[in-house]
């Protein structure tokens, strides 16, 4: 079974998180799966901080989307908790695609009663909420946090920081998990950013004060081999009578995705 993860951005030098993203997959894949990593070919580095930028690089993410079924891959994984791309994704394929912030949600309102998401900006309790409402789990989401320092002192700076940056970040996030525990009434807990979470994987964070703390590219991964097998057993696959609906015949013509990069 072979997978495709796509970060929503541009190439970062020297993409160090992604042998972060491989030891999970190490952990969590199953003999025979493997998981390609790749990124945008162009788009903004800038991409978690403005709607425009979001908007921008969701069009890079679904056309790496087509690309990775034109090439053969059995599934593809938005590598971003913002799940840039989705619902457009799933409507132009007929492999599975799935989204962190989606994979996450659903199995954590599996694990418990209600959950919680920490989020790296104040900016972005709103934004989050609405993305889980869309979802249909709005009843189950018991808070969205963010920790206060955060504000002013980047979450990256401190992921990319080397051991000491990293402890520093699992630090914070864990502080933040616990009060979202005991004062929110949270029984599972995500953390808003995938590159994080493989941090808070590697430091060994898998529970907080008795809550499952939930890393959504591992949740990715397992459910596209579900879906993946579930396909491959029964032809399962999203419905495209309405939010998912496929494009017309021909529209490859008109507007012609390159197929390999540069």
């Amino acid at each position: 079974m072979k997978l495709m993860l796509s970060d929503p951005i541009p190439a970062l030098p020297g993409e160090p998180h992604w042998a972060w993203y491989q030891k999970t997959v190490d952990a969590v894949a199953r003999p025979g799966t493997t998981v390609d990593l790749t990124h945008l070919p162009e788009g903004y580095f800038s991409m978690p901080t403005g709607a425009y930028a979001v908007a921008y690089n969701a069009i890079g993410m679904i056309q790496n989307a087509y690309r990775a079924e034109k090439e053969g891959y059995d599934a593809f994984l938005i590598g971003c908790t913002a799940d840039l791309g989705l619902r457009a994704a799933r409507a132009l394929l007929s492999i599975p695609v799935l989204a962190p912030t989606e994979s996450a949600a659903h199995l954590a309102s599996m694990l418990g009663s209600k959950f919680s998401i920490i989020a790296f900006r104040p900016g972005s309790r709103g934004i989050v909420e609405n993305q889980i409402r869309g979802y249909g789990l709005g009843d189950k989401l018991a808070s969205v946090r963010c920790h206060p320092a955060f504000i002013e002192q980047s979450s990256f700076e401190l992921m990319f920081g080397g051991e000491e940056g990293q402890k520093k970040f699992v630090e914070l996030v864990t502080e933040e998990m616990s009060k979202a525990v005991k004062e929110d009434g949270a029984e599972a807990l995500i953390l808003g950013c995938t590159i994080g979470a493989a941090v808070l994987t590697m430091h060994g964070i898998h529970s907080v004060d008795g809550a499952p703390v939930i890393d959504s590219i591992a949740v990715e991964i397992k459910m596209a081999e579900t879906l993946v097998d579930l396909r491959r057993a029964y032809g399962t696959s999203v419905c495209k009578a309405s939010i998912y609906e496929a494009p017309p015949p021909g529209w490859e013509k008109e507007a012609p995705i390159k197929v390999e990069q540069d």
